[in-house]
């Protein structure tokens, strides 16, 4: 035990014990579902939406 590991108003210091691999998990889970919903987000994103050209600006009024 090193001079470092004891605190002087609160004795000996904790140790980590690491990240959890349930975190670590959760983390990757979430990057995953985040960039999925963005991909649909962009592939989606055109639907329904008509680019100005030509035969747009020609609709009929009824």
């Amino acid at each position: 035990m090193s001079h470092e590991d004891i605190h002087p108003d609160f004795g000996h210091v904790p140790k980590s014990k690491g990240v959890p691999r349930s975190l670590i998990v959760a983390v990757a889970i979430g990057l995953v579902l985040t960039f999925s919903i963005a991909a649909g987000v962009i592939v989606l994103s055109g639907y329904g939406h008509r680019w100005p050209s030509v035969t747009t600006l020609r609709e009929t009024l009824k």
